[in-house]
Parts: structure tokens; sequence; C-alpha cells
């Protein structure tokens, strides 16, 4: 069976990208919050600028020296 794909040209978002602000609200609706250290790490990623394989390593990092 052929698969159709739609190619959405390029500057163009397609119908819904998840940001960090849409999981913000969307965790907030099903009753989550971020741990304090966990925010932290978030904040501190975003101040450094990182991309999102940079924050997960930044965070796999944090996570296994608890």
């Amino acid at each position: 069976m052929k698969k159709n794909h739609t190619v959405i040209p390029s500057g163009q978002k397609g119908p819904f990208v998840l940001t960090s602000d849409r999981g913000e609200k969307i965790s907030a609706i099903e009753g989550l919050k971020l741990s304090r250290r966990m925010e932290a790490i978030l904040t501190e990623s975003r101040a450094r600028g990182l991309t999102g394989d940079e924050r997960r390593a930044l965070i796999k990092e944090q996570a296994s020296r608890k």
C-alpha cells in the first residue's frame, strides 16, 4: 500500500508543534508539575541555548548523579 506524504514548504509549520510552552500547559491540565531540581536543569539548559539532544544528555547526566 502506498503511503501519502504531505510535504510542507520550507518556512511553514505543520499542523501542530509541541513547544515547551505547550508542553507546560498540557502538563498543567493533567496536574503535573516539575520538581525544583528538574526546573533548575531546564532553566539552565535554556540559558545555555542547548539543543534538544544536548538537553536530554544533560538530564541523563544529572539523573545519574543522584
